[in-house]
């Protein structure tokens, strides 16, 4: 779930995962990036979810050509 609820809390929402993601060494690869915080998503899913919400916050930019996603300047 995206956001929190009465029946989800905020620690297991989307918004309540975003930290995880935390890029703080330039650029990494998307696929090094689950590798090192699939432990705090219950999926794959949910990962993609929490990049969603950072790109559209325009917190993130992902760069399709060569598959990295780095903190927007």
């Amino acid at each position: 779930m995206i956001t929190p609820s009465k029946f989800i809390p905020f620690s297991q929402s989307i918004l309540g995962k975003l930290h995880h993601l935390n890029l703080h060494l330039g650029e990494i690869a998307i696929g090094d990036l689950y590798d090192i915080v699939h432990a705090h998503f219950d999926d794959v899913s949910e990962f993609i979810y929490a990049l969603d919400v950072l790109f559209i916050l325009n917190k993130i930019e992902i760069d399709q050509n060569k598959g990295t996603v780095k903190y927007a300047s």
